[in-house]
């Protein structure tokens, strides 16, 4: 059982990290280029309190460095750390996974009809 617990629980952090709806989506957005908030909020159609809650999570978890500039308009800047960097293969691997099996499921109910 301890081989087993050792094995998932490094699996159980990476799905906490990436849990919900918005944190893969807003990942693979920081993945171009550093953004502001309202730029990711309009790319989304995000409500600001969700966002600024999935914001925080990513920062706390490392993934995701939040970065206020001096500027007349108090700009915030957020981008991508090197943990941040690394799980966007691993997100497109799933999608890829994913696009696959969707594509299986409607052959298959295709196939019923």
């Amino acid at each position: 059982m301890n081989d087993c617990n050792t094995f998932f629980l490094p699996l159980n952090d990476l799905l906490t990290v990436l849990n919900g709806k918005w944190k893969m989506r807003l990942i693979l957005c920081l993945s171009s280029e550093p953004k502001r908030f309202n730029e990711m909020k309009k790319c989304h159609g995000i409500s600001p309190r969700i966002l600024s809650k999935e914001l925080k999570e990513l920062e706390m978890n490392g993934i995701v460095i939040k970065t206020e500039v001096k500027d007349s308009l108090n700009t915030v800047i957020y981008s991508l750390t090197e943990i941040g960097l690394e799980l966007i293969p691993i997100i497109m691997q799933l999608q890829k996974w994913g696009d696959t099996h969707r594509h299986k499921v409607l052959a298959q109910i295709q196939q019923k009809k």
